[in-house]
């Protein structure tokens, strides 16, 4: 089963009520709840917040997990650069949307932001 969809993301924001917006934000724009699990300031951008996020997913198929995921991603941004599972690794997949690429993301401040979904054991 594929519980949760682990978001992180680097934000343009002053403090955390900054970023709980630009979550809010994230969150009017999926069909499911978004909550902060972290922030922090990040330590190479300092004008940058690394921002962990959660999702729940709560689907059985990897293809349903893949597609509700995606659905939910390309609501935030796109394009995403996509990977499959590695051996060995609990996720069964994740996505990259950076702005240094050519990403556009629908919440102003978002710089860069990654997606893995993951399958319980």
């Amino acid at each position: 089963m594929f519980e949760t969809i682990r978001w992180r993301c680097y934000a343009h924001v002053a403090n955390r009520r900054s970023a709980e917006r630009v979550v809010g934000r994230i969150g009017e724009l999926l069909p499911r709840t978004i909550e902060i699990e972290s922030y922090e300031r990040y330590w190479k951008f300092p004008e940058l917040a690394e921002l962990r996020l959660v999702s729940p997913l709560g689907c059985s198929a990897p293809e349903d997990a893949l597609l509700t995921t995606l659905q939910c991603a390309w609501r935030v941004a796109t394009p995403w650069s996509l990977s499959g599972p590695e051996p060995g690794v609990r996720h069964e997949f994740e996505g990259i949307a950076s702005s240094n690429v050519g990403a556009s993301f629908s919440v102003a401040g978002i710089e860069w932001m990654e997606f893995t979904t993951l399958r319980s054991p």
